[in-house]
Order: C-alpha cells, then structure tokens, then sequence
C-alpha cells in the first residue's frame, strides 16, 4: 500500500510546477481535512457557521494557499506530511478569520 507522502508530495510539486489540472486534484484532495479544521476552529471560538460561511471560508483559505503564486505552498519543506502542513495553515487562517468576524 502506498503512503500519503508518495501521492501528497509529488501534488504539491505538481502545483507549485503549474501543471495540469493539478490545483484542482490538491483542492479535491484537502477540502475534506480544511472543512473539518473550519469546524473545529468555529467550535473552539464558540462560532455558529452555515454551511455556506464554511465553504466560503474554505474558499479563501484555498486562495490563501494559492495566493503569491503558491507562495505557502512553496514555504513547506516536506519534512512532514502535507496534511499536517496544512492543517496547521488552515487552522491559523481559520482563527483569523473567525476572530475578524
């Protein structure tokens, strides 16, 4: 059986290479594990979101990640799992947007 860093890390290399179709595979790969970091982080600032406030907050975390030609995404030295990376991002995002909020 295959890891997650064997698929994980040639992902986020394939996006910061601009490659096909690839930013689309990474959203669809981590939108699952940002939209449960949302809802903790909602959860731990006692925050009620709908389930539209959590997909535009996803959105943005997203175009956080994307933003500055990837520049977050370029930051993660691949020494440890890309979902623990982005957990960490999301979760810091997150509270900074509830905390704006």
């Amino acid at each position: 059986m295959a890891s997650f860093l064997e698929f994980d890390y040639p992902l986020v290399r394939a996006c910061l290479n601009h490659e096909p179709y690839a930013w689309e595979d990474f959203v669809d790969r981590f939108m699952d594990l940002t939209l449960r970091v949302i809802e903790r982080s909602a959860q731990a600032h006692e925050k009620v979101l709908t389930e539209e406030e959590k997909i535009e907050l996803c959105e943005a975390i997203f175009r956080s990640f994307r933003y500055n030609d990837y520049q977050l995404l370029r930051e993660f030295r691949f020494h440890s799992s890309v979902s623990a990376y982005l957990v960490v991002l999301a979760r810091r995002l997150a509270c900074g947007f509830l905390m704006q909020a």
